[in-house]
């Protein structure tokens, strides 16, 4: 009869194994997080900007993708004058930046550009 000769048998090894994969990977994304994090806070879409507010464009000129920032930035494109969706059209002097669909609806935004 065989009788084996190896080492003892540790089941509790592949479950301290498997924690330990997972406090690694964890841990790992905490730093990339911290990391990456510039301390700035989250950008705010242009949807919700209101008159006085600047706003930067990451898009192009024919497919603007506006984010809100403060004015004293240097990267501020724009400046909202006032909202006109109710009205749904711009005067001629101004800028119009139309973003569609959402929660309420269509948003319009009438802005003059920034100079600095």
């Amino acid at each position: 009869m065989f009788t084996p000769t190896g080492p003892p048998r540790r089941p509790w090894l592949r479950p301290l194994i498997a924690l330990g994969i997972v406090i690694v990977v964890f841990a790992g994304l905490w730093v990339l997080t911290v990391v990456t994090d510039d301390g700035k806070p989250p950008s705010e879409v242009a949807r919700y900007a209101v008159a006085g507010d600047c706003l930067e464009n990451r898009g192009t000129h024919a497919k603007p993708v506006l984010f809100t920032i403060p004015c004293s930035d240097t990267k501020a494109d724009y400046k909202v004058r006032f909202s006109a969706t109710r009205y749904g059209k711009c005067p001629p002097e101004f800028d119009e930046y139309t973003e569609r669909g959402g929660r309420q609806g269509d948003t319009t935004l009438c802005l003059t550009a920034v100079r600095h």
